[in-house]
């Protein structure tokens, strides 16, 4: 009698899979369709590192490491237009809930096309994270960007919203591991031009790749993950306009 719960479970969480994997599919799919129709539209790969250290029970080194690459002619590896980003950040976390963080950031244009772009920021955050019915976990995120482009000071506020749902995985190669799709949306204020100019949307998902729980620890201590997702960025004030980006992110917990 308890067998059969347990395939039902399996079962259901297999198909939760295959659907979120199908939605990618066909989200990159369409790509290339919006980006025909919007001669104002590039596709970019955006690769990056993570990694969190835990220095005390409440505080923690969170390291950044990105790039950010056009694709030229549908192909990646013949882009030309990069922009990297390195940052370093100390986060307090006084609960489970609430997690405070400052931390700096340098950016810079770079590869042949490099327009001679560098910014140095400033942030702050305050990320906010509650577990929901169905363990649903929200994370509701406020950052402010102090920023010097090219010697120029502004401030840019942003608002990050973003709804996941861990699923234990009981596939043969994959025993004990979770995987986490999730959804989120974000909109931006810039004082260089006095208005909201920017808003993101994404899916994705995290496939641990050591075994143990993600989520149901919400500060997980160790693992390593990987985080594929499909990101649209939507900005009146830059050329281009909009941005399709398929993003792959390598975080690790120590």
């Amino acid at each position: 009698m308890l067998g059969k719960p347990r395939r039902r479970c399996s079962a259901i969480q297999r198909l939760l899979v295959l659907i979120s994997a199908l939605f990618l599919l066909v989200l990159l799919s369409g790509t290339r369709t919006i980006r025909a129709q919007e001669p104002t539209t590039r596709d970019e790969f955006w690769p990056s590192v993570e990694v969190y250290i835990n220095v005390t029970p409440k505080v923690r080194l969170y390291l950044l490491g990105t790039v950010s690459k056009a694709i030229e002619d549908g192909e990646l590896f013949n882009a030309q237009t990069y922009e990297a980003q390195i940052g370093s950040h100390v986060d307090y976390i006084p609960n489970k809930h609430l997690i405070l963080r400052a931390g700096y950031r340098y950016g810079r244009a770079i590869g042949s096309t490099d327009d001679g772009f560098r910014e140095h920021r400033l942030l702050s955050e305050q990320i906010l994270r509650k577990i929901l019915p169905g363990d649903l976990l929200l994370t509701d995120r406020n950052r402010e960007d102090f920023r010097f482009i090219t010697g120029d000071f502004s401030f840019r506020y942003r608002n990050r919203v973003m709804i996941e749902r861990e699923f234990q995985l009981h596939l043969p190669l994959l025993r004990h591991r979770t995987i986490t799709p999730y959804v989120s949306g974000e909109i931006s204020f810039d004082t260089r031009f006095g208005m909201w100019n920017r808003n993101r949307y994404a899916v994705g998902v995290v496939q641990s790749l050591r075994r143990g729980p993600v989520l149901r620890t919400l500060l997980p201590k160790r693992g390593i993950n990987l985080d594929l997702y499909l990101m649209r960025q939507n900005d009146s004030r830059s050329s281009p306009a909009h941005i399709n980006a398929l993003g792959a992110g390598l975080v690790f917990h120590f």
